[in-house]
């Protein structure tokens, strides 16, 4: 089990799944983001904005500040099955990736109360999501 926050980003490197920090408020959230930042994470928007990272050595999260989004969602579902498929909104268009997943690093950074809204919109994150730190 990990001890701290730093731990805890070791141990997402090349995993098959995402990864999710949970924090127990406003202010840890924005902690959580300032640390990712601090040890090179690079913020995603949204599942386009992934695709790019995934295909090479790299390391992004993406803060979700209400409630997860289901393209966001879908992502996560299809990660660990080798290839990811979404639909592309601005080229208008389906795009399929095969992440690699040596190096790789992709991190959910949610708020319990967006854990919650997440959970009630039928999404079941923490049951698809790797490893998982929640301070």
């Amino acid at each position: 089990m990990t001890n701290t926050f730093e731990d805890f980003l070791k141990y997402t490197k090349s995993q098959k799944e995402v990864s999710l920090v949970i924090a127990k408020d406003d202010n840890e959230f924005d902690s959580f983001l300032k640390k990712l930042g601090d040890a090179q994470f690079r913020q995603a928007v949204d599942t386009s904005d992934l695709f790019k990272h995934i295909t090479k050595a790299s390391k992004s999260f993406v803060a979700v500040k209400d409630t997860l989004s289901k393209d966001l969602y879908d992502f996560a579902v299809q990660y660990p099955t080798g290839q990811v498929e979404i639909y592309d909104k601005f080229n208008l268009k389906s795009q399929i990736i095969t992440p690699v997943y040596n190096d790789v690093t992709v991190v959910y950074v949610l708020t319990k109360a967006a854990l919650k809204k997440t959970q009630e919109s039928g999404f079941r994150i923490l049951e698809i999501a790797g490893i998982t730190y929640q301070s």
